[in-house]
């Protein structure tokens, strides 16, 4: 009865992909947003999150601070986002800065299938879509960061696809025009990558359809001047503000300081040789697809494809740059997974078409994945986690209210899936995407209270938000070369209202100190507050004393 009713839903759904579409979005929503805000700021969302704090409350929208001091490493368009969700919701902690992310990855999954759906079907494209918002990096990871990179990828293959669109049609205006647009607003979002990936995609397009001359023609001229017209427009007023020589030093320095030869030989032939491993292992389950790529007539039928092998081409002409650059991390390689999925997933449609065995192997991994997941799900309130406040292992049931009923219900919904995706055979990839979203239900149930728990982030979170309440009103300043992680000095920054201002000792009376327990030893002041950071580095809160009049 399952079997038949979901299989006519489906046939339904795929006659009408308005629906589908936003149906997913009904799911995927919650989904992304269950728990986005509980955990403290990780990674780098404390350097966005305190430049566009910082730009908020100085109102000086060019001259981006970090903690005080001029800060170069990004142009600030992504800090605009944050200062204009600031000022709407008159909120900025963690829900509002991550909230970005969660835009982007939907705008980039809508944009995928869009502009997929003419060339591979709207069931391909819509299944590529799927497939790249529920690669593990991105739904179990980096859908949850408060980070540039997903608006930055979008705008970077958004860029890609506007080459074939505009290639194929002739319309080279056009064409120069709206890349070069789409590379001025990635790099004030990013600097140099985005005028790196243009220029490489133009090059494979140009070199690929054998139409080289158009890199030389007025069209491509046109293109570059508005790109210079965009940034250096941002350039003049940002010069105002700004030293301009630094500025373009440091987004050099940027850009290269993850080059082979940027790092120790053994780190670098460690990266190079590890990194297909790697780049496999990240974007699981959905790079499994690549072991279509063993049948050689396939691969043949790729290459007669113009659309597929642009793809491939640019994949593999822009690949080498992260290749060869063993500091990347695999956000960066956002801009890149949609490339290979629009060619794995036809692929896979192909070889189960034809009951190849790489369909059927591939199949039945998946199922097994499929089943052992939805095991470990119900599972998942008898695991155990070691507390930091207590150090003793207590069950996850303990501390999510509600565990088993949570961990019954959503184990229910997978072990649905996992039966359709064996059962009904032309849907088992969206049916693979679903499992991996109600999958993402299940995270964010258990693992984010977990990680509250166990995570020392949020012991610092919480020191720096009574430093920030205990400061508030009153002159605080920050000594130099203190060394205050960003994450610190950006809770400590929002609760008191304004940016942390640097100074050095002597100290004087009326001001408050924050410093380095090192940095006050011997001082003549009184200890108001202490509290430590990662890596172990003590830091003091102190006033100085009103010297005694004299007799």
């Amino acid at each position: 009865m399952i079997e038949p009713t979901a299989r006519r839903v489906l046939a339904a759904l795929g006659r009408r992909p308005g629906v589908l579409a936003g149906l997913t979005l009904a799911l995927a929503l919650p989904v992304l947003l269950l728990n986005l805000g509980r955990m403290p700021l990780l990674v780098d969302e404390p350097i966005r999150a305190l430049v566009a704090l910082e730009m908020h409350y100085s109102g000086h929208f060019f001259q981006p601070t970090l903690q005080g001091l001029p800060y170069y490493n990004k142009p600030p368009l992504f800090n605009w986002l944050l200062i204009a969700l600031f000022r709407l919701t008159g909120r900025q902690d963690e829900f509002i800065l991550r909230l970005p992310t969660v835009a982007a990855l939907l705008l980039y999954a809508a944009a995928i299938w869009r502009v997929l759906r003419p060339r591979l079907g709207s069931k391909v494209a819509f299944t590529v879509a799927l497939a790249f918002a529920t690669t593990g990096r991105v739904v179990f990871y980096d859908s949850f960061f408060g980070l540039i990179d997903l608006w930055h990828a979008g705008l970077t293959w958004l860029g890609f696809m506007a080459i074939w669109h505009y290639g194929e049609r002739g319309q080279w205006a056009r064409l120069f025009v709206v890349t070069y647009l789409l590379t001025a607003v990635g790099f004030l979002l990013k600097g140099l990558p985005s005028v790196v990936f243009q220029g490489i995609a133009l090059l494979v397009y140009c070199l690929s359809t054998r139409q080289w001359r158009r890199l030389f023609g007025w069209q491509h001229v046109l293109g570059g001047l508005v790109l210079l017209a965009v940034l250096g427009s941002y350039f003049l007023v940002y010069s105002r503000h700004n030293s301009l020589d630094i500025a373009f030093k440091t987004l050099w320095s940027q850009s290269s300081q993850r080059t082979v030869a940027a790092q120790p030989l053994a780190d670098s032939v460690r990266y190079v040789l590890l990194f297909p491993f790697d780049f496999i292992k990240h974007f699981l389950p959905w790079t499994l697809l690549l072991v279509g790529l063993l049948r050689p007539g396939l691969r043949a039928a790729v290459w007669k494809q113009p659309f597929l092998r642009y793809n491939v081409l640019l994949f593999l002409a822009v690949l080498p740059v992260y290749w060869l650059s063993p500091a990347t991390i695999p956000r960066y390689l956002f801009m890149l997974v949609p490339l290979l999925l629009a060619v794995l997933v036809p692929l896979y449609y192909q070889l189960q078409a034809a009951r190849a065995w790489p369909a059927r192997w591939l199949d039945a991994l998946l199922l097994l994945l499929l089943l052992g997941c939805s095991l470990l799900v119900l599972a998942a309130p008898l695991i155990h986690i070691v507390p930091d406040a207590t150090g003793r292992p207590v069950p996850v049931g303990s501390i999510v209210a509600g565990a088993w009923a949570w961990s019954v219900a959503i184990f229910a919904g997978l072990i649905l899936i996992a039966y359709l995706f064996w059962r009904l055979i032309d849907y088992r990839l969206l049916l693979l995407g679903y499992f991996l979203l109600v999958l993402r239900l299940a995270f964010d149930v258990f693992v984010f209270p977990a990680r509250l728990q166990t995570s020392p982030e949020v012991a610092y979170r919480a020191a720096a938000l009574r430093i920030g309440r205990e400061t508030r009103g009153r002159p605080l300043v920050l000594l130099p070369h203190a060394h205050l992680d960003d994450v610190e000095a950006f809770y400590i920054t929002r609760e008191r209202g304004q940016t942390l201002r640097t100074d050095s000792l002597p100290g004087r009376p009326g001001r408050l100190y924050l410093g380095q327990a090192a940095q006050l030893e011997g001082q003549p002041c009184r200890t108001l507050d202490e509290f430590e950071i990662d890596g172990g580095l003590r830091f003091r809160l102190v006033e100085f004393p009103a010297p005694s009049p004299a007799r």
